[in-house]
């Protein structure tokens, strides 16, 4: 999912390098990780989504996600296999019904965390 123009990607290193200080005390192979995640959430309902998700504390269905974020289902489950892609997300699947409830990994979401909040810092 990353950027497909060349300026946009140029553009997202440059602001990375800038949010780090140029003192990153983070692995190259981090920062890819980092830069693949933000390119995948820069698109708007995709962003929305997953801040939507940020703020619930359980697991919920493609339906009450989009019935949340007043979006189409179809919308939210095209997003919603991208975000799973990326593995910024936990799914879990009822063994009795097939239903998937999509949750945000707190593993990736506390990763995309420090690595603002070294930024804000000037760690």
């Amino acid at each position: 999912m990353e950027p497909t123009r060349p300026l946009a990607r140029r553009r997202l290193e440059r602001a990375i390098d800038a949010a780090l200080g140029g003192n990153s005390t983070q692995e190259p192979s981090n920062l890819a990780q980092i830069q693949r995640k933000l390119s995948t959430l820069s698109q708007e309902k995709r962003f929305l989504l997953y801040a939507y998700l940020v703020h619930e504390p359980e697991h919920l269905t493609s339906q009450e996600i989009a019935l949340g974020i007043k979006d189409l289902h179809s919308n939210v489950l095209r997003n919603l296999h991208v975000l799973t892609a990326e593995r910024m997300l936990d799914v879990r699947k009822d063994a009795d019904t097939g239903i998937c409830r999509y949750a945000v990994d707190r593993v990736v979401a506390g990763q995309l965390s420090e690595f603002f909040a070294a930024g804000r810092t000037g760690e």
